[in-house]
């Protein structure tokens, strides 16, 4: 797995998806949620850009003009990469209509990592609950019984061994990943509090053109501090990149990250094998024994809902008649973003968050040596980091 260690210069603002208006008595609040998309557009940002400079173009070159059409954008486009090969292959690795609208560069998942160790910490799973009174870590089971199934659905319900039980909030190393894939829990000392802490800051509104002030238009924000008092923390990224761009274009490059382009610096580290590291190939065979797993979400996914796609799952895995027996997707979020090429507003959709656990029974034999699942159409499913375990 190809790795990034991006180190942010400031504060970061990555906002919530209520509207923004710059008055006084506005706060712009952040969302609490790490999207991978957020740190792949500011890579392809950079590379774009940096691109757009060598070669004297400008980006609105291949953006779409007041009045435009997508048809009328793709050929004024294509006109353009005739007579440049680079550009194609620039276009393709950002995601652009022209060539094709799936990118050939993506974020699978963006983590917490302590700054000495790069190593990166995990979401604690949703059936990991804590006991109410002397805070010991449970795990939540289905309980396969005809009279504990959720009415009007085909799911049974998760349940835990003690009554009165409460949310675990945090994050989780590698080795606590490891064993909880292979069915066990984390150990309460491995669980930290999310690394960061939300600070305000006051701004003013900017003209688009001539960048002067707006009179009365202020807000305030709130922004991420990671927290770097005892401990400096930063992200790692994991990233595909088909084109070998990120050699090319970011070596150790300044990047702008989040709402007002804040600067981070993006380096490239070690990569990682994730087989070795978590015990893929065994755990594969313990499954394929025990006809059952769990699908763990490390990053944020989109299904058009809550529920994970089990079509697209059973043909990735190369299993027979998976059937979903309980789920835990938490409370859904709400993302947009900004289309580019299009130059407009991207929609809301509804995304489920990291952490979500969905548990599988299945026939026959999963048809791989890795359990990092990856699935990404034009039908919006955006699955980009998810790993199965036994339950």
């Amino acid at each position: 797995m190809k790795r990034l260690f991006i180190e942010p210069l400031d504060v970061l603002m990555f906002r919530s998806e209520r509207p923004f208006i710059a008055r006084e008595s506005h706060v712009a609040k952040f969302s609490k949620i790490i999207f991978p998309l957020t740190f792949e557009g500011a890579i392809k940002s950079k590379i774009f850009l940096e691109f757009c400079k060598r070669r004297n173009y400008l980006p609105s070159d291949f953006q779409r003009k007041k009045n435009e059409d997508r048809s009328s954008l793709n050929e004024r486009v294509k006109k353009l990469i005739e007579d440049d090969k680079e550009l194609k292959e620039i276009l393709d690795a950002i995601g652009h209509p022209a060539v094709n609208s799936e990118s050939s560069i993506q974020v699978l998942g963006v983590f917490f990592s302590k700054k000495d160790k790069k190593e990166e910490f995990f979401p604690v799973p949703n059936d990991v609950v804590r006991k109410d009174e002397d805070d010991e870590i449970l795990k939540l089971t289905p309980i396969l019984k005809e009279e504990l199934k959720i009415p009007d659905t085909k799911n049974y319900t998760c349940f835990s061994i003690h009554s009165k039980i409460k949310e675990e909030k945090g994050l989780m190393p590698f080795d606590a990943l490891k064993d909880y894939l292979w069915g066990g829990k984390p150990d309460k000392s491995q669980i930290i509090d999310i690394p960061y802490k939300t600070e305000l800051r006051t701004g003013i509104q900017l003209e688009k053109g001539t960048k002067t002030t707006v009179e009365g238009h202020l807000y305030t924000a709130e922004f991420l501090r990671l927290k770097d008092w005892k401990e400096h923390w930063e992200f790692v990224v994991w990233i595909e990149d088909k084109h070998k761009l990120l050699d090319k274009y970011l070596k150790n490059e300044v990047i702008r990250l989040g709402g007002e382009g804040k600067g981070a610096i993006c380096t490239k580290i070690d990569e990682i094998n994730l087989a070795d590291k978590l015990g893929f190939s065994e755990l594969i065979e313990k499954i394929n024994e025990e006809k059952r797993f769990k699908l763990y979400l490390a990053s944020p996914s989109c299904f058009n809902g809550h529920e994970s796609p089990s079509d697209k799952l059973e043909r990735e895995l190369g299993v027979k008649e998976l059937k979903m027996i309980a789920k835990l997707p938490g409370k859904p979020i709400y993302i947009g973003g900004y289309d580019f090429a299009m130059n407009r507003e991207k929609p809301l959709r509804r995304w489920v968050n990291a952490g979500a656990v969905y548990y599988y029974e299945f026939d026959g034999e999963i048809k791989r040596d890795n359990l990092l699942i990856k699935i990404i159409n034009k039908n919006n499913i955006d699955m980009r980091c998810a790993f199965i375990g036994r339950w």
